[in-house]
């Protein structure tokens, strides 16, 4: 008997016994689904999180300051900026973060938003994962200039205007009592960043006045947002991008240690170091450790389904006892007994993985809809996922084939 007329009498043994066929493979589309289910949503998750992360600047160090113990003497000035780029050793680029909020007014449609202003410099553009996706960045003589020029987000060009290539558009900015007319010169995937710098959205909610305004992200010249809000350039953070080779953590020390010399409090922790990459690495453990720890317990249900076969297969000896007993006696050999309950086996379990893979990816995209992020099922993942269903099948399968492939035709053909 070949290969392809065990797969015949396999199946059609299968369609004879449909509803119990199903009851059988019910663990293995429970495990399998379970699994692609976990493993797909979590890396999605892992995914998701980690690229918020590095749309922060996964290769640059973010200095701060302790906001709840400093005085205005501690905060980190514009001249600071200027000789930690110059004078600590390793520092490539330096540029200032400094957080405004206001009202944004969209000149070709009038409408009104939030405006969430960043003032930074040019070299913040090296620490973004992208470079502007339409447009530019502002130029170190804008900046030098206060130009009243702005980069936008990419989510708050869409929400704004309604599309994404808003460049040489205008936006009109105000803030306590001041007011200015910003030209949009990029547009780049800065929400992320801005979000995050930005901390509680109750910050942002003071200036909608209660209405479910648009957020607009804008990323200006440091001191053109000062000529805007007319604050002092006080800075809360700095990004600090080393040069090539360097190390991150040693740049962030020696970051920290000229401003405590330069400010004069060694003796406190005013000022934090922290590398952006490290928290990449942290989020990227942590979640594929938990990810693999769930996908092991849906496993589990795997091992439950095999059993599930293996007892299934034996009760199907049982019935065609008569059936093995005609076979060897007509000559079948002992390979072809066992080949024949072992495909059985493989294929019930196959059909219940692809049951199982389909209801699996299904499961990851409706979970993962409910948060917004796309789940990461990969052709590795589902060919892996049925490789694996089908093991279990010929592992389960082995002992009730060899049980019917070693009886005696004798007492086969006298069992009724």
């Amino acid at each position: 008997m070949n290969i392809s007329e065990s797969l015949k009498i396999a199946i059609k043994c299968i369609k004879a016994n449909w509803m119990r066929s199903l009851l059988t493979m019910l663990g293995i589309i429970i495990g399998i689904s379970s699994v692609i289910m976990i493993i797909g949503a979590g890396t999605g998750v892992r995914d998701y999180i980690v690229g918020l992360i590095e749309d922060m600047g996964s290769n640059a160090v973010l200095v701060s300051v302790d906001a709840t113990q400093a005085s205005e003497a501690d905060y980190i000035t514009l001249d600071d900026v200027e000789n930690i780029k110059n004078k600590v050793k390793g520092v490539e680029r330096c540029s200032p973060m400094l957080m405004g909020f206001g009202k944004a007014t969209i000149d070709k449609t009038a409408t009104e938003a939030t405006a969430m202003m960043i003032g930074v410099n040019s070299d913040v553009q090296f620490a973004l994962t992208d470079a502007c996706e339409y447009g530019r960045f502002f130029t170190d003589e804008e900046y030098d200039a206060n130009a009243p020029i702005a980069v936008i987000g990419t989510n708050s060009a869409d929400m704004a205007f309604g599309y994404r290539d808003v460049t040489n558009e205008y936006v009109t900015v105000s803030s306590s009592g001041k007011s200015m007319k910003v030209k949009i010169c990029g547009v780049a995937n800065i929400d992320s960043m801005a979000s995050s710098l930005g901390g509680s959205s109750m910050m942002s909610s003071m200036f909608s006045n209660g209405s479910d305004n648009v957020i607009v992200a804008l990323f200006m010249p440091c001191t053109t947002l000062t000529q805007i809000t007319g604050a002092n350039a006080n800075l809360g953070s700095v990004f600090v991008i080393a040069e090539e080779g360097y190390d991150y953590d040693a740049l962030g020390n020696a970051t920290v240690n000229y401003l405590k010399a330069t400010h004069g409090n060694y003796a406190n922790n005013m000022y934090t170091a922290q590398n952006m990459a490290t928290y990449v690495q942290i989020v990227d453990i942590i979640m594929s450790v938990l990810t693999a720890f769930i996908a092991c317990v849906g496993a589990i249900s795997l091992i439950v389904g095999g059993i599930g076969v293996m007892n299934i297969m034996l009760v199907s000896v049982t019935e065609r006892t008569r059936e093995i007993g005609i076979r060897k006696s007509l000559g079948a050999k002992t390979r072809v007994i066992t080949m024949q309950f072992l495909t059985e086996s493989v294929i019930l379990c196959l059909i219940g993985g692809i049951i199982g893979v389909t209801i699996g990816v299904a499961g990851a995209f409706a979970a993962c809809s409910i948060i917004d992020i796309m789940p990461n099922i990969t052709v590795w993942l589902i060919f892996i996922a049925l490789l694996f269903s089908s093991g279990v099948g010929l592992f389960f399968g082995i002992y009730p084939a060899r049980k019917a492939a070693q009886m005696s035709p004798i007492d086969a053909l006298r069992s009724e």
